[in-house]
């Protein structure tokens, strides 16, 4: 089967276009090196970092200078990728990947009763509740949320004040180039 960049040019390998520093660049082999990556799924994040720059070169020429920045490129994609082929959210919120926002509840076992309140509310799966509620899906929870803490009789659960999560917010707007006037 042959696999194509666009209708236009037949027979040519499949590419996508990432931006790497200040410029678009094409990838070519993009699904190839993604399915490289996917084979190490039991793998720690090392392991498949190394997996996905090896195919990357073997698919592309990758100046050593920016090699840092291309892998960084990729990595972002197949996260993604991962994410959904291990049924897990991986988003972005305003630009910034998820993941870099540390907004989510925490709980405090030494007021909780184990009731479950927090758990049954959360409709977005940020909880399990097996013998006591458990944050297992911290990412899940929307920023900003405070939603569960209200139905916890006991006060239990806690959450970043809204100035920390500002200053978070600014600093990561700045990191990812995002900041308006």
């Amino acid at each position: 089967m042959v696999i194509m960049c666009g209708p236009c040019c037949p027979g040519k390998p499949n590419t996508k276009r990432l931006k790497i520093g200040a410029q678009e660049v094409g990838i070519a082999g993009f699904d190839e090196i993604m399915a490289k990556g996917l084979e190490h799924l039991d793998d720690t994040d090392k392991i498949q970092r190394g997996v996905i720059l090896k195919e990357l070169k073997v698919q592309n020429y990758v100046p050593e200078s920016v090699e840092k920045d291309y892998l960084d490129a990729v990595w972002a994609e197949f996260k993604q990728i991962r994410a959904k082929r291990l049924g897990q959210l991986e988003e972005k919120y305003h630009g910034i990947p998820r993941e870099e926002i540390q907004w989510f509840p925490k709980i405090d076992y030494e007021l909780c009763t184990n009731c479950g309140a927090c758990s049954k509310f959360c409709k977005r799966g940020v909880y399990t509740f097996d013998d006591r509620p458990r944050v297992t899906n911290p990412y899940r929870c929307i920023v900003s949320c405070t939603g569960c803490k209200g139905p916890c009789q006991e006060g239990a659960i806690s959450f970043p004040s809204l100035f920390e999560l500002r200053d978070v917010m600014k600093s990561l707007r700045e990191k990812y180039g995002l900041l308006t006037e």
